[in-house]
């Protein structure tokens, strides 16, 4: 077989796993605790140790934090682990801001799975999905010699499968109500989940939170005699002169450094400050002079999928944004209000995963008057119509249609919208990246769940 066929066969295999921790009528459910993962990693010589990691946990931003360190500290061979993936599974383990090629994903995968039948045979039980990339991603990580690996907590942190690493620098960002089901149904218990990957004597980068979130994390650090450093102490703003363009922010940093970004909105220049200060405290560390310019310009590469993204096709414009809880919303109404001028134009396309408030999400729109379309994702966990319709029925919304798919909610938006206006397409990260396939003809992998 070639690679491409060999890539289809154990992506075939690997979603096998998928959402296994949520199937509670399963024998022996793998749930949320460590004892799993250590075990593998156990089996593979400790590829979470004797390697150098900055750990990111967080709500909201902590997945473009994660990029904006990775592409600010590329001096170093540098590894990223993610999720979820956009459009390929490979994209959740990247090295030098690539994600990797199906060929060295193969030569990993095989590899490693053999964790999945010694499991079974051990201790009768197999990882869940995110498990395995979580253990994929540090051998691939350690046997690849990268220098440096910035990983992110898949959900929560203190019982996350990556809450197993020896990190160099802890950083968690805006900390806001998701996850409830799992996490807690309040901040300070989410922030506690959130708290749990600071480590003994190792350095806490924060962005700016909420004073119940910080009063948490300023207690964790304390108990683990870690240093706590915020994002405040970053000086950073918008560029006034020479934000004509919509589309970038332009950005002065510490008065001196201009540089720009495509990512958009003031919840992104928060991410930028806390991305600066992590990479500040990671250099000092390492006793290396930052080089600011370089820093800021590679910074200004970032580019994420589905986060405020802008599209315009066919004379229309599309913005497409994971906003999955209240904080999120507001942010995505302020982007949304700067670029467009007629807001009762717009129509709004939502869905969700299970275990997001959408009606926390969809509080702040309401105010819009939208004109929403209720679709659903592909994935297991994609939150169903009819769930979302009951769970919000108190707004009260002008609900257009409730579609079975995205492709559907599309040509719905489509067939209504009026000339030169706009489509918000927004909820869970899988609506989004679903949306940006269809509206950028994005060919997609097809996975056996579906």
């Amino acid at each position: 077989m070639n690679e491409e066929s060999i890539y289809k066969a154990n992506i075939d295999k690997l979603m096998t796993l998928t959402n296994f921790e949520y199937e509670k009528s399963k024998k022996n459910p793998p749930g949320f605790h460590l004892d799993r993962v250590n075990y593998m990693m156990k089996k593979f010589d400790y590829p979470n140790k004797n390697q150098t990691f900055i750990h990111v946990a967080g709500s909201k931003g902590k997945g473009s934090t994660s990029n904006l360190i990775s592409n600010g500290l590329m001096q170093f061979k540098i590894g990223l682990f993610t999720s979820p993936h956009m459009h390929s599974v490979t994209e959740r383990i990247k090295i030098n801001n690539s994600p990797i090629s199906k060929k060295l994903f193969n030569k990993y995968f095989e590899k490693v799975w053999i964790i999945v039948p010694l499991m079974r045979k051990e201790i009768n039980q197999r990882p869940s999905f995110f498990e395995f990339m979580t253990l994929l991603s540090l051998v691939i990580f350690r046997d690849e010699k990268v220098e440096l690996s910035i990983i992110e907590v898949g959900l929560g942190g203190r019982l996350d499968s990556t809450n197993v690493i020896d990190p160099t620098l802890c950083v968690i960002t805006q900390i806001s109500k998701d996850h409830t089901n799992i996490l807690g149904n309040t901040i300070k218990k989410i922030s506690l989940e959130k708290a749990g990957i600071i480590k003994e004597n190792i350095p806490i980068v924060t962005s700016s939170q909420w004073k119940n979130s910080y009063e948490v994390i300023k207690l964790s650090a304390k108990d683990k005699n870690a240093k706590l450093l915020s994002s405040k102490d970053i000086i950073l703003r918008k560029n006034k002169r020479e934000n004509k363009n919509k589309k970038n922010q332009n950005l002065i940093f510490s008065n001196k450094f201009k540089f720009t970004t495509s990512l958009l909105g003031n919840h992104q220049i928060e991410n930028i400050k806390t991305a600066l200060r992590s990479i500040e405290v990671f250099l000092n560390i390492k006793g290396i002079n930052p080089n600011w310019e370089m820093i800021t310009n590679n910074i200004s590469k970032t580019q994420m999928v589905g986060r405020c993204q802008i599209v315009n096709q066919e004379g229309m414009l599309f913005i497409i944004d994971g906003a999955q809880n209240n904080k999120s919303s507001k942010a995505l109404i302020n982007v949304v209000s700067e670029f467009i001028e007629n807001l009762d134009d717009i129509i709004w396309i939502y869905g969700a995963s299970e275990g997001h408030s959408s009606l926390e999400t969809l509080k702040p729109i309401k105010k819009l008057n939208p004109n929403m379309i209720i679709t659903e994702s592909r994935i297991p966990k994609a939150k169903k119509c009819r769930n979302i319709i009951k769970e919000i029925k108190e707004l009260k919304l002008n609900i257009i249609e409730l579609t079975k798919n995205t492709f559907e909610a599309y040509k719905v938006a489509k067939s209504i919208s009026k000339p030169n206006s706009a489509i918000v397409a927004f909820g869970s990260l899988y609506i989004a990246s679903e949306i940006n396939e269809i509206v950028n003809k994005i060919s997609r992998e097809k996975y056996n769940y579906e």
